[in-house]
């Protein structure tokens, strides 16, 4: 299912206000940063950072192979540790370096800020489950230093991108999910490059997301996940994904915003982009006509430009002029997770860019 949109809204100050939802944020982030600096040492806390990579695919009933990385976070090296894999009904576990039938091994004397990584094969049996997850686990002794879920045919929410838009008497408001890391989404606009999220603020917000349940939570609030689609605080957001680099496209499309007390007054701004296949952008309006002896159209430098999407996730339209503009891009995808058409709809730098023509 394509959402529908007439037009879409700014965020930028250029194109009009700004509009960002971060009521509750600030609090939770102050208690959650109180709690952490108050927060005792724990005695016995893990010293071993185990990540597993997940498996994104369905599980296949053929071997699947993935590295888990084994990192001695602590200031010692760390001696006798004994890395398992504990597996789940029909799926059946295999470890490097482990004696036959076993799914556990010892590992090499691991040094201080020093990483390891053992190979894990997965099988799924007859009957067995296509997603869910088995523990990886470290012990020193009997105690354990280190955990995590490796995770199968669930795939994670790092590096998806939601976006959404509602119509207020301001003008249309967009909002961005971008869940940036295992932990942090990016809500404000997608400016120039991908964000990265490194720490909470008013942009990050932390979520929780646990792909056996598939419960999400979003600064404390539930969200629900379905398919390409998380409704959250009021709001549908749909999926969109990254075009791959080098990509070529025919499209005309516009964007629209209005900002003020709409309708009693209204700041208009609208631009239009008609990209084709060639390479080519043409910006805002082109002067055309026709005569008996030839048709003709003239585009200013400052609205000619060659375009190229890059491996980051972002297009560079250099302009006839001299001047370029570097944006982040993305593409609406369709129900199976499917990059559609780019007439069908493109984001540029947060912006929803609509062939507006398919409303009429």
């Amino acid at each position: 299912m394509t959402p529908t949109f007439r037009s879409t809204p700014s965020v930028r100050s250029a194109r009009g206000t700004r509009f960002v939802r971060v009521r509750g944020f600030a609090a939770v982030l102050a208690a959650v940063t109180a709690v952490t600096a108050a927060a005792p040492a724990v005695a016995g806390a893990k010293t071993v950072e185990v990540t597993p990579p997940p498996i994104e695919q369905s599980l296949p009933m053929k071997q699947t192979a993935v590295r888990v990385a084994v990192k001695n976070t602590g200031k010692r090296a760390l001696r006798n540790l004994r890395f398992s894999v504990r597996s789940t009904k029909g799926v059946r576990v295999r470890v490097a370096g482990a004696k036959k039938g076993q799914s556990s091994r010892t590992l090499k004397t691991l040094r201080a800020g020093k990483t390891t990584r053992v190979t894990v094969r997965l099988q799924r049996l007859k009957g067995g489950p296509t997603k869910g997850a088995v523990t990886v686990r470290v012990k020193r002794g009997k105690r354990t230093v280190g955990s995590e879920k490796l995770r199968f045919g669930v795939p994670p929410l790092t590096g998806r991108y939601f976006w959404g838009s509602t119509y207020t008497i301001s003008g249309i408001r967009q909002e961005t999910l971008y869940f940036a890391t295992d932990g942090l989404v990016y809500t404000d606009d997608m400016e120039g490059s991908y964000a990265t999220c490194p720490a909470a603020d008013e942009k990050c917000r932390p979520y929780l997301y646990d792909g056996d349940s598939g419960t999400l939570v979003i600064d404390g609030k539930p969200a629900v996940l379905s398919g390409g689609k998380i409704d959250f605080d009021g709001q549908t957001y749909f999926e969109w994904g990254v075009p791959p680099a080098g990509t070529r496209f025919d499209a005309n499309v516009t964007y629209a915003n209005s900002s003020g007390l709409c309708p009693l007054y209204c700041n208009y701004f609208q631009e239009r982009l008609r990209f084709s296949a060639d390479g080519m952008v043409v910006r805002g309006a082109v002067a055309s006509g026709s005569g008996p002896v030839v048709d003709y159209s003239v585009v200013p430098p400052s609205s000619l430009a060659t375009y190229e999407v890059r491996a980051d996730g972002t297009i560079l339209m250099a302009f006839a002029d001299g001047k370029q503009r570097v944006e982040t891009i993305a593409f609406y995808k369709d129900d199976a997770g499917k990059l559609k058409p780019a007439s069908d709809g493109m984001l540029l730098n947060g912006d929803g860019y609509f062939d507006i023509s398919k409303n009429d």
